[in-house]
C-alpha cells in the first residue's frame, strides 16, 4: 500500500507540473488538450497503415459519417480490438502473455484507433523485438514492414538514402544473424498458429509457403519503394503510390495482429524462453 501511494504521488506531482505553465491561461491550456486529442482533425489525415485509410479507398467513411460517428466507431473498434488479448493478461498474467498483451494492445491502438500518425508503429515495433528471441520469422517481417510503411514520410523528410540503406542492412543482418529461412519445419519456424489456420496443408508445404510470401512481401515492399521514387503518378491519382504503400503495410499489420492473438490465446512458450524469462 505504501509503495502504492508513494507511486500514486509521483504520477501526480509530475503530472501537475507539466501542465503548470498551462493553467494560468485557459485557452492555451485548452489547446494543449486539443493536441493531445486532436479530434477536430478527423479520423485521418495522411496515408497511414491503418484500417480507416486503407478501408476509405473503397468506403469513403468520412463521407458517409459525421465526426462524432467516426470518433464512436473508432473508439468501439479499438476497444474490442484490444479486449481479448488484455483479458488473456489478466486471467493468466505471466511475463509471456505481458509480452504479447504489449504487442496487441499497441496493434490495435495503431489498425482501429482515432488520428493515427505514421510514427505511431514504432510503439508496435518496439514490444515486438520483445519477441525476436520466440517468433524471429514473424518479428523480422514486421520490423521490415513497419520500416517500409514510413516510406511517404521518409521521402516527405529527405530521407530516402537512410531508408535504403539501413531497410537492406537490417534485412541481410538479421537473416544472417538469426537465420529464420534456413528452418525447414513448421515448428522450426515457429508456424503452429499459422498450422491451424491451413490445418489443409502439410506442415512442409506451409512452412514453405510462408517462406515465399516472406520473398514475395519484400520484393513489393522494394517495387513499390522503387516506383515512389522514380516514377510520377498519374495527374488524375496524385496519391497512388503512398496508397498502396499504406495498404500493402495494413495488410502485413492486420495479418501480425492476428497471428499474435493467436499465438496468445494457443501457444505457450517453450522451456527456452520460459527459463529465460524466469
Amino acid at each position: 500500500l505504501i509503495l502504492l501511494v508513494r507511486i500514486a504521488a509521483a504520477v501526480l506531482v509530475t503530472f501537475a507540473l507539466c501542465w503548470l505553465p498551462f493553467l494560468p491561461d485557459t485557452s492555451q491550456a485548452l489547446q494543449v488538450f486539443r493536441r493531445i486529442f486532436p479530434v477536430a482533425r478527423g479520423l485521418f489525415e495522411d496515408k497511414v497503415a491503418n484500417t480507416w485509410c486503407s478501408l476509405n479507398t473503397l468506403i469513403k467513411i468520412r463521407s458517409i459519417l459525421t465526426g462524432d460517428s467516426q470518433l464512436y466507431l473508432s473508439f468501439a473498434f479499438t476497444l474490442l480490438a484490444a479486449l481479448p488479448s488484455s483479458i488473456r493478461l489478466l486471467i493468466k498474467p505471466t511475463f509471456w502473455h505481458f509480452k504479447l498483451a504489449l504487442v496487441n494492445s499497441s496493434l490495435a491502438f495503431f489498425l482501429f484507433s482515432y488520428q493515427v500518425h505514421e510514427k505511431s508503429i514504432l510503439l508496435a515495433a518496439l514490444p515486438v523485438c520483445l519477441l525476436l528471441n520466440e517468433f524471429p520469422f514473424m518479428s523480422i517481417w514486421f520490423l521490415q514492414a513497419s520500416t517500409f510503411s514510413m516510406l511517404p514520410l521518409f521521402l516527405k523528410d529527405g530521407l530516402l538514402v537512410p531508408y535504403a540503406v539501413t531497410s537492406v542492412g537490417y534485412l541481410f543482418l538479421t537473416v544472417y544473424l538469426l537465420s529464420p529461412l534456413n528452418d525447414r519445419s513448421e515448428g522450426e519456424l515457429k508456424l503452429g498458429t499459422c498450422g491451424k489456420l491451413f490445418f489443409f496443408l502439410p506442415k512442409m508445404h506451409l512452412a514453405c509457403m510462408m517462406r515465399w510470401m516472406f520473398y514475395i512481401s519484400n520484393a513489393l515492399m522494394a517495387v513499390l519503394s522503387i516506383l515512389s521514387v522514380v516514377l510520377d503518378p498519374p495527374p488524375h491519382l496524385p496519391d497512388l503510390f503512398p496508397v498502396l504503400v499504406s495498404t500493402a503495410a495494413f495488410l502485413h499489420f492486420l495479418g501480425a495482429f492476428l497471428h499474435f492473438n493467436i499465438v496468445q490465446f494457443s501457444e505457450l512458450p517453450t522451456k527456452k524462453s520460459q527459463k529465460k524469462n524466469n
